[in-house]
Protein backbone atom coordinates (compact mmCIF):
# COMPACT_ATOMS: atom_id res chain seq x y z
CA UNK A 1 0.00 0.00 0.00
CA UNK A 2 1.10 3.38 -0.45
CA UNK A 3 -0.65 5.31 2.26
CA UNK A 4 -0.96 7.96 -0.06
CA UNK A 5 -5.12 8.59 1.04
CA UNK A 6 -4.05 6.83 4.84
CA UNK A 7 -6.77 4.88 4.48
CA UNK A 8 -7.42 0.79 4.46
CA UNK A 9 -9.64 -1.54 2.86
CA UNK A 10 -11.20 -3.50 5.68
CA UNK A 11 -14.05 -6.28 5.40
CA UNK A 12 -17.24 -5.18 7.09
CA UNK A 13 -19.16 -8.41 6.49
CA UNK A 14 -18.88 -11.62 4.63
CA UNK A 15 -20.47 -15.01 5.06
CA UNK A 16 -19.65 -18.26 6.49
CA UNK A 17 -22.12 -20.09 5.29
CA UNK A 18 -24.55 -20.30 2.01
CA UNK A 19 -28.03 -18.21 2.25
CA UNK A 20 -31.29 -19.70 1.99
CA UNK A 21 -33.04 -20.63 -1.35
CA UNK A 22 -35.31 -17.73 -2.11
CA UNK A 23 -38.31 -18.66 -3.90
CA UNK A 24 -42.14 -19.49 -3.79
CA UNK A 25 -42.40 -15.40 -3.06
CA UNK A 26 -42.71 -12.30 -5.24
CA UNK A 27 -42.23 -10.16 -2.34
CA UNK A 28 -38.87 -8.54 -1.96
CA UNK A 29 -37.03 -10.38 0.29
CA UNK A 30 -33.38 -9.91 1.94
CA UNK A 31 -31.38 -13.26 0.49
CA UNK A 32 -28.06 -12.66 2.02
CA UNK A 33 -26.67 -15.03 4.24
CA UNK A 34 -27.33 -14.17 7.95
CA UNK A 35 -23.77 -14.42 8.97
CA UNK A 36 -22.61 -11.97 5.69
CA UNK A 37 -23.56 -8.37 6.57
CA UNK A 38 -21.85 -5.81 6.09
CA UNK A 39 -22.41 -3.57 9.43
CA UNK A 40 -22.16 0.43 9.14
CA UNK A 41 -22.77 1.97 12.71
CA UNK A 42 -24.59 5.41 12.80
CA UNK A 43 -22.43 8.14 11.33
CA UNK A 44 -20.13 5.57 9.40
CA UNK A 45 -20.19 8.22 6.98
CA UNK A 46 -19.18 10.99 9.81
CA UNK A 47 -20.41 14.93 8.49
CA UNK A 48 -16.66 15.89 7.44
CA UNK A 49 -14.96 13.06 6.36
CA UNK A 50 -17.41 10.70 4.72
CA UNK A 51 -18.02 12.25 1.27
CA UNK A 52 -16.66 9.74 -1.50
CA UNK A 53 -16.23 7.44 1.29
CA UNK A 54 -17.07 3.95 -0.75
CA UNK A 55 -17.73 0.61 -0.26
CA UNK A 56 -17.34 -1.97 -2.65
CA UNK A 57 -20.50 -5.31 -2.73
CA UNK A 58 -19.49 -8.64 -4.23
CA UNK A 59 -22.30 -11.10 -4.15
CA UNK A 60 -21.76 -14.63 -5.95
CA UNK A 61 -24.41 -17.66 -6.38
CA UNK A 62 -26.75 -19.68 -8.59
CA UNK A 63 -30.54 -19.46 -9.62
CA UNK A 64 -33.08 -21.71 -11.37
CA UNK A 65 -36.17 -20.73 -13.39
CA UNK A 66 -39.65 -22.19 -14.97
CA UNK A 67 -40.74 -20.50 -18.09
CA UNK A 68 -39.70 -16.69 -18.30
CA UNK A 69 -39.74 -15.17 -14.99
CA UNK A 70 -38.41 -11.58 -14.01
CA UNK A 71 -35.52 -11.12 -11.45
CA UNK A 72 -34.90 -7.70 -9.82
CA UNK A 73 -31.40 -7.65 -7.54
CA UNK A 74 -30.44 -4.96 -5.30
CA UNK A 75 -28.13 -4.13 -2.18
CA UNK A 76 -30.48 -2.32 0.48
CA UNK A 77 -29.75 -0.36 3.88
CA UNK A 78 -31.62 -1.85 6.24
CA UNK A 79 -31.86 -1.18 9.30
CA UNK A 80 -32.61 -4.62 11.05
CA UNK A 81 -30.61 -7.19 9.88
CA UNK A 82 -32.08 -10.10 7.44
CA UNK A 83 -35.22 -7.51 6.87
CA UNK A 84 -35.70 -5.83 3.57
CA UNK A 85 -36.22 -2.02 4.15
CA UNK A 86 -37.59 -0.45 0.98
CA UNK A 87 -36.49 3.20 2.26
CA UNK A 88 -33.05 1.62 1.95
CA UNK A 89 -32.68 0.54 -1.58
CA UNK A 90 -28.82 2.15 -2.59
CA UNK A 91 -28.57 0.07 -5.83
CA UNK A 92 -31.31 -2.11 -7.79
CA UNK A 93 -31.70 -3.87 -11.24
CA UNK A 94 -34.44 -1.85 -11.87
CA UNK A 95 -38.22 -2.07 -10.71
CA UNK A 96 -39.65 -3.94 -13.59
CA UNK A 97 -36.85 -6.69 -13.29
CA UNK A 98 -34.63 -8.62 -15.50
CA UNK A 99 -36.62 -11.26 -17.62
CA UNK A 100 -34.73 -14.23 -17.28
CA UNK A 101 -34.19 -17.43 -19.82
CA UNK A 102 -36.51 -20.65 -19.41
CA UNK A 103 -35.93 -23.53 -17.37
CA UNK A 104 -32.59 -23.03 -16.33
CA UNK A 105 -30.99 -25.21 -13.64
CA UNK A 106 -27.86 -23.91 -11.20
CA UNK A 107 -26.70 -20.81 -13.62
CA UNK A 108 -23.97 -19.27 -11.65
CA UNK A 109 -24.27 -15.17 -10.91
CA UNK A 110 -22.67 -12.34 -9.55
CA UNK A 111 -23.22 -8.74 -8.56
CA UNK A 112 -20.56 -5.96 -7.79
CA UNK A 113 -21.55 -2.84 -6.71
CA UNK A 114 -19.48 0.12 -5.69
CA UNK A 115 -21.45 2.65 -3.52
CA UNK A 116 -19.94 6.17 -2.99
CA UNK A 117 -21.24 8.60 -0.50
CA UNK A 118 -22.42 12.16 -2.13
CA UNK A 119 -23.87 13.59 0.97
CA UNK A 120 -24.14 13.71 4.59
CA UNK A 121 -26.78 14.06 7.37
CA UNK A 122 -30.17 13.31 7.87
CA UNK A 123 -31.20 14.07 4.16
CA UNK A 124 -27.67 11.89 2.81
CA UNK A 125 -27.55 10.81 -0.65
CA UNK A 126 -25.29 8.02 -2.23
CA UNK A 127 -24.16 7.24 -6.06
CA UNK A 128 -24.41 3.32 -6.99
CA UNK A 129 -22.89 1.89 -9.75
CA UNK A 130 -22.70 -1.75 -10.89
CA UNK A 131 -22.98 -5.03 -12.94
CA UNK A 132 -25.23 -8.11 -12.21
CA UNK A 133 -24.14 -10.56 -14.62
CA UNK A 134 -26.10 -14.22 -15.08
CA UNK A 135 -24.28 -17.30 -17.16
CA UNK A 136 -25.85 -19.46 -19.79
CA UNK A 137 -25.02 -22.66 -18.50
CA UNK A 138 -23.50 -24.00 -15.37
CA UNK A 139 -20.31 -25.53 -16.75
CA UNK A 140 -19.33 -22.48 -19.21
CA UNK A 141 -17.94 -19.14 -18.64
CA UNK A 142 -20.56 -17.43 -21.10
CA UNK A 143 -22.61 -14.35 -20.01
CA UNK A 144 -26.16 -14.81 -21.08
CA UNK A 145 -26.95 -10.97 -19.84
CA UNK A 146 -25.11 -8.13 -18.19
CA UNK A 147 -27.43 -5.69 -16.48
CA UNK A 148 -26.85 -2.29 -14.32
CA UNK A 149 -26.97 -2.15 -11.11
CA UNK A 150 -27.11 1.31 -9.88
CA UNK A 151 -28.43 4.02 -7.65
CA UNK A 152 -31.16 5.16 -10.44
CA UNK A 153 -32.12 4.13 -13.88
CA UNK A 154 -31.36 6.97 -14.76
CA UNK A 155 -28.47 8.35 -17.72
CA UNK A 156 -26.23 9.99 -15.71
CA UNK A 157 -26.83 8.29 -12.91
CA UNK A 158 -28.53 9.88 -9.96
CA UNK A 159 -28.23 9.80 -6.20
CA UNK A 160 -30.50 7.27 -4.16
CA UNK A 161 -31.71 9.00 -0.55
CA UNK A 162 -30.39 8.11 2.86
CA UNK A 163 -29.65 9.19 6.01
CA UNK A 164 -26.26 8.81 7.31
CA UNK A 165 -27.64 9.20 10.95
CA UNK A 166 -28.51 6.16 11.58
CA UNK A 167 -27.01 2.39 11.30
CA UNK A 168 -27.20 0.02 9.19
CA UNK A 169 -27.10 -3.44 7.53
CA UNK A 170 -26.01 -3.89 4.00
CA UNK A 171 -27.79 -6.41 2.54
CA UNK A 172 -28.57 -8.04 -1.11
CA UNK A 173 -32.70 -8.34 -1.97
CA UNK A 174 -34.33 -10.28 -4.85
CA UNK A 175 -37.68 -10.43 -6.10
CA UNK A 176 -38.83 -13.05 -8.32
CA UNK A 177 -41.70 -11.46 -10.61
CA UNK A 178 -43.35 -15.17 -10.84
CA UNK A 179 -43.84 -17.16 -7.45
CA UNK A 180 -43.11 -20.27 -8.19
CA UNK A 181 -40.80 -23.38 -6.34
CA UNK A 182 -38.86 -23.79 -9.09
CA UNK A 183 -37.42 -20.00 -9.68
CA UNK A 184 -34.84 -20.37 -6.79
CA UNK A 185 -31.96 -17.86 -6.52
CA UNK A 186 -29.30 -18.89 -3.83
CA UNK A 187 -26.48 -17.00 -2.44
CA UNK A 188 -23.64 -18.84 -1.96
CA UNK A 189 -20.88 -15.72 -1.64
CA UNK A 190 -21.67 -12.16 0.07
CA UNK A 191 -19.35 -9.30 0.95
CA UNK A 192 -19.41 -5.45 2.03
CA UNK A 193 -15.56 -4.09 1.82
CA UNK A 194 -15.00 -0.89 3.31
CA UNK A 195 -12.92 1.19 0.57
CA UNK A 196 -11.96 4.13 2.23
Amino acid sequence: MSWTTGTQTECLGANSANGSAYNTSTSATCVSPATGAGYCPANFWLPSYGISKSLLVKAYGVLSTTATPTLVLGVSANTTQGTYNSSGILATTGSGGVTMSSSVSNVPWQLEVIISNVTTGSSGTFLADGMVTIYNAVTTATAWGGYRCSSSAANPNTAASLSTQSAYYIELFATWGTSSSSNTLTVYSYTVLGLN
